[in-house]
């Protein structure tokens, strides 16, 4: 099962380039920012892994600029669930991003 959370921003830059570039906001909530994209490759990219024991799995990011909407892709490993890692991203989207959050959407395929 994928799980996708997609998040509508106001006016402003890359949601995505903005995350990538609070590692030391991401460390203090137990994430590590494991892989940019390359330059050249559109869209951006943006991987979010979590370094919290017990919480196995990573976040894609990709932002799309012509609807400022952020899409982050649940990919889990070993006996993790979608539910820790979004919870905890989310808890780091609005802790850190509120005031640019229009609408947050969750989807399971």
């Amino acid at each position: 099962m994928q799980t996708a959370v997609q998040v509508i921003c106001k006016r402003g830059p890359s949601l995505r380039k903005l995350i990538g570039d609070q590692y030391r906001k991401l460390e203090g909530c137990n994430f590590t920012a494991a892989a940019i994209r390359k330059h050249g490759r559109n869209p951006g990219w943006l991987k979010v892994k979590s370094t919290e024991p017990g919480v196995w799995g990573a976040l894609n990011l990709a932002w799309d600029p012509g609807t400022r909407t952020l899409t982050c892709r649940c990919v889990n490993r070993r006996l993790g669930t979608p539910h820790q890692i979004i919870g905890r991203f989310l808890d780091f989207l609005l802790r850190y991003h509120s005031l640019r959050i229009k609408v947050i959407s969750i989807f399971q395929a």
